[in-house]
C-alpha cells in the first residue's frame, strides 16, 4: 500500500511539529512520519513531583514568532546567575591548533575568561582541536556581550511554553514508523509498513541518518558534542526558572536550572560525566545556597545534542542545494547541522520557495 501527501515531514520533534502547524495554517496537506512526539521536549514524571515536567531548557524568546502566539498569561522570566569563581590564575593550555575555537576566543573576545571556561566545561578538548564554526556563530549571535542577547522565558509549572503551545494543537497526523529508505529521485519514502509518496519532504532528523537512508556518499564529517544531566529532588523550595552557570573550571557542574520548585536539573562538566551524584549534591548546596540535601533521582545522557562543526562547510551547502532541487529540505538543528535554537529555524523557507517557483512558471 502506498500513501500520498503533498508535504511529508520526517520526524516528530518540536521542529517538525511547528513545521506542520505552519503548513496547516497555509492550507497545505501535510503528515508527520516518526515516533515519540515532542522528542527531547517530552515531559517526564517523577513520583517525588507527582506531575510531568520538561527537563531541558528549551525556551522561546520574546522576539520569536512562536512567542507572539503564546498565551501572555504564561509569561515567566528566568533569572540567570553567573557564579564567578576562581577566575584568577586560570590554567590555559600551552599547545593549541591555530584555527581552533580557543584561539578564536583569544582573538575576538576582549574578556575571554568566562567564555573559555564555559565552553571548555561544555565541550571539553574539542575547543582545542576544531574551529567549531557553529559555536562561533552562536557566540556572535547571542553572547558577544557576555550575556544572552534575548530575554528568554522559563518553565511554567514545570512545562516549557513550547510544549504547552504544541500540546494545545493536538492531535497531529502521524504515520508511526521509522524510515528505512528515502528515494529522493522518485519522491518516495519506504518504511516497514509500506511506501509514502510526497511532493515535498521536510527532513528534521539527524543528518547522519539521512546519509544512511538515501545511500548518498558522506563527503564531510560531522563534529558534535554531548551532554549528561543529573536530576535532583530537594524538600526545600527552589527559585523557579533560575539558572546557574558555574564559572569555576575545576567544578563538576557546568550549569543547573529549575523546571519546578523542588526539582533541579544539573548539566555536568564534560570531563566529569562519571562523577558520583552524591558528590555533585554537596557541590549544589554551595552553588545554590540551599541547605537541604539534594537527592539524585535520575540521569539522562544525550551523546549528540550539539552540532558544532563539519569538516567542509562548502560540501554541506552543496548537499543542501542539491536536495532542494529534488524538493527535499533539511530543517532544524540536527538536519541542517547548525547550532540553532527552535525560534531560529526558518519555518517559511519551503513555502517561500514554492511560491517563487509558481510565480516564475506564471511569467
Amino acid at each position: 500500500m502506498t500513501l500520498r501527501t503533498d508535504y511529508l515531514i520526517a520526524g516528530t520533534g518540536p521542529s517538525a511539529l511547528i513545521h506542520y502547524l505552519n503548513l496547516q495554517n497555509s492550507g497545505k496537506e501535510a503528515v508527520l512520519l516518526g515516533s515519540g512526539l515532542y522528542g527531547q521536549l517530552k515531559p517526564v514524571e517523577y513520583r517525588q513531583i507527582g506531575k510531568p515536567v520538561n527537563l531541558l531548557p528549551i525556551f522561546p524568546v520574546t522576539e520569536s514568532n512562536l512567542w507572539k502566539r503564546l498565551n501572555p498569561n504564561l509569561k515567566a522570566d528566568n533569572h540567570l546567575t553567573l557564579e564567578k569563581i576562581n577566575l584568577n590564575g586560570i590554567r590555559r593550555p600551552e599547545y593549541r591548533l591555530q584555527a581552533c575555537y580557543y584561539n578564536y576566543l583569544l582573538q575576538h573576545q576582549q574578556e575571554s575568561d568566562i567564555p573559555y571556561i564555559l565552553s571548555y566545561k561544555q565541550f571539553g578538548d574539542l575547543i582545542f582541536k576544531h574551529p567549531l564554526t557553529e559555536l562561533k556563530k552562536k557566540l556572535n549571535r547571542n553572547y558577544r556581550s557576555g550575556q544572552p542577547k534575548y530575554l528568554k522565558t522559563g518553565f511554567v509549572n514545570g512545562l516549557s511554553p513550547y510544549y504547552r503551545f504544541l500540546k494545545s494543537r493536538e492531535p497531529y497526523p502521524v504515520i508511526p514508523g521509522m524510515i528505512e529508505q528515502i528515494d529522493y529521485i522518485n519522491k518516495m519514502v519506504h518504511t516497514k509498513k509500506g511506501a509514502i509518496r510526497y511532493n515535498h519532504l521536510i527532513y528534521t532528523l539527524p543528518l547522519d541518518y539521512f546519509f544512511d537512508t538515501t545511500g548518498l556518499k558522506k563527503t564531510f564529517e560531522l563534529i558534535s558534542g554531548g551532554a549528561r544531566f543529573l536530576i535532583y529532588y530537594t524538600d526545600e523550595p527552589l527559585p523557579e526558572n533560575h539558572l546557574w552557570y558555574c564559572c569555576d573550571i575545576d567544578s563538576n557542574i557546568y550549569r543547573a536550572f529549575v523546571p519546578q520548585k523542588n526539582l533541579l536539573v544539573v548539566q555536568l562538566s564534560r570531563k566529569r560525566w562519571e562523577k558520583n551524584p552524591n558528590e555533585i549534591s554537596t557541590e549544589l548546596q554551595s552553588i545554590t545556597g540551599i541547605k537541604e540535601k539534594f537527592h539524585h533521582i535520575d540521569t539522562t545522557t544525550y551523546l549528540h545534542c550539539y552540532p558544532l562543526d563539519v569538516s567542509c562547510n562548502i560540501k554541506k551547502e552543496e548537499l543542501a542545494g542539491f536536495l532542494r532541487e529534488h524538493n527535499v529540505y533539511l530543517s532544524g538543528r540536527f538536519a541542517e547541522w547548525r547550532y540553532i535554537d527552535l525560534h531560529e529555524v526558518d519555518y517559511d523557507q519551503i513555502l517561500e520557495k514554492k511560491q517563487m517557483v509558481l510565480h516564475a512558471q506564471n511569467l
